[in-house]
């Protein structure tokens, strides 16, 4: 279906963008297929157990993630015109690895066995401070790096833009999960983080097609922290189980409703399911898409890509738009920001429209490696990316070093 036969109707229930619209995709469809009925739908809400954080500062709250939970981001009031606005080129950040750095995050041999796999920006501190970052990995565990940078307060606006490089270092490593142990692209959304973990599996092992000797067994998780405290980002008691697919790009909204949306990318973001969250907190899948049912607005040239990162974003009248990060071709190729428009089209599906790409120049950044969009105010959104791994200056492949180098776009 194309974009513009949406109703007014399935908007307002989908996306619950009148506070008093209550939302289920299954209730306002006439689909009674699995997708909806199927228990493996569902937020787990049980204790996570062995699954829970290595570092015992690190403790669950025992908390699920409840409606109208946690903050948010600001609304944009016109989504394409500030995609439009941002810099094609990239300001540099230094973060230094820090002291705690796992080791191994130090195989420079592609295709890296453990690299970063996602990056954000934590919404700025009423009490000031420093600015911080967050970075995803696959290591023996599922990684969150939290880098500091106290060399520019925290608060709206860019990080970059004076006449030094920011620098700032990594200050924590948590591991989040011990049998999930590739985290991939991720978001926040005010003070809620939600990450897509895999089975653990190499990067060799992930190139075996499905059904031969050493291929890896896909099965996800999507998981989510309170992130009130930059510092101390604490892993909630609720999980999105996945059995029989990956996570590789998680997205993250909460609507006028107080529910919170959540977009989970399988097989390199050709296939996207969404959850919106039920009056009791769990969520249910709302709605599948395929990357062959993609529609393109006139004009916008460029294709459906691998997208490592996907990040929502509300548009003050409601409209749900996605940012896709990555780099094509893959290691030699640009870096881009792709912007789709996310619609229902009932029955359980989705409609994607891509409305807009935009391609960048990266120092040292690879989006095939990390990418991300931030929403800094109701008017300005800003860009980042991120290396594979540690380096010396900011040639691709990674020479080895200390510093992961991190671009802004503004």
């Amino acid at each position: 279906m194309h974009a513009t036969s949406i109703s007014a109707t399935y908007l307002l229930l989908f996306f619950g963008t009148v506070t008093s619209a209550v939302y289920d995709f299954c209730a306002a469809s006439d689909d009674s297929s699995s997708s909806c009925a199927g228990d493996e739908s569902y937020l787990l809400q049980a204790d996570v157990g062995a699954h829970k954080a290595k570092d015992s500062s690190h403790r669950s709250h025992d908390l699920n993630l409840q409606v109208g939970s946690g903050t948010s981001d600001p609304t944009v009031d016109d989504v394409m015109a500030t995609f439009n606005a941002m810099s094609t080129n990239g300001a540099a950040i230094d973060i230094d690895q820090g002291s705690s750095w796992p080791s191994k995050y130090k195989s420079y041999f592609l295709p890296y066995t453990y690299h970063i796999e996602g990056i954000q920006r934590f919404r700025p501190s009423p009490a000031g401070g420093s600015s911080y970052l967050a970075l995803s990995g696959s290591g023996a565990d599922a990684n969150i790096f939290i880098a500091e940078i106290p060399s520019r307060a925290s608060g709206p606006g860019p990080i970059t833009g004076g006449t030094s490089v920011p620098t700032g270092s990594i200050t924590r490593v948590l591991d989040i999960d011990t049998v999930y142990t590739h985290a991939g692209g991720f978001q926040i959304q005010g003070n809620l983080l939600a990450v897509g973990v895999e089975k653990g599996c190499n990067a060799m092992n992930r190139m075996i097609p499905k059904g031969l000797p050493g291929a890896c067994e896909k099965a996800s998780r999507v998981l989510f922290f309170d992130v009130s405290d930059p510092s101390n980002p604490v892993k909630l008691n609720t999980y999105i189980d996945r059995p029989g697919t990956t996570a590789g790009a998680v997205g993250l909204l909460k609507q006028e409703s107080g529910k919170w949306l959540v977009l989970a990318g399988g097989t390199d973001s050709n296939e996207l399911d969404l959850y919106v969250q039920n009056d009791d907190g769990s969520f249910h899948k709302a709605a599948h898409w395929s990357k062959n049912e993609l529609v393109t607005a006139v004009g916008v040239s460029g294709g459906y890509k691998s997208y490592q990162t996907l990040n929502l974003v509300l548009q003050t009248d409601g409209a749900i738009y996605m940012v896709g990060t990555t780099r094509s071709p893959t290691m030699i190729g640009r870096d881009y920001f792709d912007l789709f428009k996310v619609q229902p089209s009932g029955g359980g599906r989705a409609t994607i429209t891509f409305v807009a790409s935009k391609a960048v120049r990266s120092r040292g950044a690879d989006f095939s490696a990390a990418g991300a969009i931030y929403v800094d105010t109701s008017t300005n959104m800003i860009g980042y990316g991120s290396s594979w791994l540690p380096g010396t200056g900011t040639s691709n492949p990674v020479v080895p070093g200390n510093t992961i180098h991190v671009n802004e776009f503004v």
